[in-house]
């Protein structure tokens, strides 16, 4: 029997760590430049402000480190050796999703038609783009909304590393129901799909929202996900209600909704970490920021069937004027009428809880989170943290992530970036 000693033992674990990152960084993963260019390669090395990447087709290309997106400054970082500072920790952050080069092209209409199992008499005209399957019914179409998705998903991929294999190669699928019949059909299907997997509390909740809901989350059956090659969770919308469907790319309601989705994968796909403390707020509150951020209003109201005390279904929201809202919050927590505190949207986890302060202080945390490149780094770390440990971290945890010694300096500077004019 060899016995090794400690030294040689420390020296094999410093070399299958190190080995560890040099397989890592010779994978091929999707890269993301300013400019809302796409390409998939294997990173080769980094050479002081350049990067070495070898494309798809063999070929090696040169490219200037600072012309990379936040995720991949990162994963230069953790996975290249490259030194920390390739992307100015106090630079105005863009908006990628705008300021992406969107190539419509990439969106297709299929020939074939989206059919739910037997028994549910509902078809749906196919938009296909990259990551997204968009069905239509009635008059709407897919394109729009195939295009917002889509630029969601380069968001959080541009500042996030990794999001592209997350989220792998299926496609989600999102409905836009253009006849209210349509989505009635599509609820029974979800709702029937519940009970039939015996959760008869979550069929009883979605059959009373349903019918008063705008749009909502859901799941396919496993021949469905196999035939049309899509994730199980799924989205729909009620496409025929004007006032939260509207015309455009830069719809708010379904900016709100996908904004969720993708962010959901980031933190480790459908139920990474839901239900724990923390998860409800987070999420909902990276749509309002998204919702707002690219839309500059919000029309979303969040429905919660309450059964366990009555038969009511629930409505919350925020302050009625979405532009006003970070205006209003900040006089509220300037005159102390309000006092931010991470532990109580914790303690958040449906909407029967939220008042209108509450759900903007949700909207003000996520804007804090993702207000600088330095913030958002961390923010990713956070993001890796859930999807590792599937649950989010504590708020003491969550402060050290961010660079705090203490729960209440996290809380300090969340309060004073939402007194200033930042906060917007």
């Amino acid at each position: 029997m060899k016995v090794f000693t400690s030294n040689k033992i420390i020296f094999l674990l410093l070399f299958c760590f190190s080995l560890n990152g040099i397989l890592s960084a010779a994978e091929m993963r999707t890269w993301t430049n300013l400019k809302g260019q796409i390409i998939k390669a294997q990173l080769l090395d980094v050479d002081g402000d350049y990067v070495r990447l070898r494309l798809e087709n063999g070929r090696d290309s040169r490219i200037p480190r600072k012309t990379l997106s936040i995720g991949d400054q990162k994963y230069l970082e953790e996975f290249g050796g490259a030194e920390e500072g390739g992307f100015d920790p106090k630079a105005k952050i863009t908006v990628p999703e705008k300021e992406m080069k969107f190539d419509s092209k990439t969106l297709k209409k299929r020939d074939d038609k989206f059919e739910l199992p037997d028994g549910y008499s509902l078809q749906f005209d196919i938009i296909e783009s990259e990551h997204f399957l968009v069905m239509s019914s009635g008059r709407v179409k897919g394109k729009d909304t195939a295009e917002l998705a889509e630029r969601l998903w380069y968001g959080m991929n541009f500042q996030h590393p990794g999001f592209a294999e997350k989220w792998g190669d299926e496609k989600k699928a999102i409905f836009l129901c253009g006849e209210t019949t349509d989505y009635e059909i599509l609820g029974k299907y979800y709702v029937d799909l519940l009970a039939n997997s015996g959760r008869a509390q979550d069929a009883s909740n979605t059959a009373k929202t349903w019918p008063l809901s705008a749009g909502a989350g859901m799941s396919l059956d496993s021949d469905t996900c196999d035939k049309y090659d899509v994730m199980r969770g799924a989205r729909a919308f009620r496409a025929d209600d004007k006032r939260r469907f509207q015309r455009g790319v830069w719809n708010p309601f379904p900016a709100h909704c996908i904004a969720q989705d993708v962010l959901n994968v980031q933190m480790g796909g459908a139920g990474g970490g839901a239900g724990s403390e923390g998860y409800f707020a987070i999420s909902t509150g990276h749509g309002y920021y998204k919702e707002i951020q690219l839309t500059d209003e919000t029309v979303t109201s969040l429905l919660d069937a309450n059964t366990y005390e009555s038969d009511e279904v629930v409505k919350a929201g925020g302050f009625d004027d979405g532009r006003k809202w970070a205006r209003t919050l900040r006089d509220l927590v300037k005159k102390e009428k309000v006092t931010p505190s991470v532990a109580e949207l914790y303690r958040i986890n449906r909407p029967t809880q939220l008042t209108p302060e509450l759900t903007v202080l949700m909207y003000g945390f996520a804007r804090y989170m993702q207000s600088t490149p330095e913030r958002i780094s961390k923010f990713s770390k956070v993001m890796e943290r859930v999807d590792t440990g599937r649950s989010i971290p504590v708020p003491a945890e969550l402060a050290k992530l961010f660079g705090f010694e203490t729960q209440k300096e996290f809380e300090d500077d969340w309060i004073n970036y939402l007194k200033s004019t930042a906060f917007k």
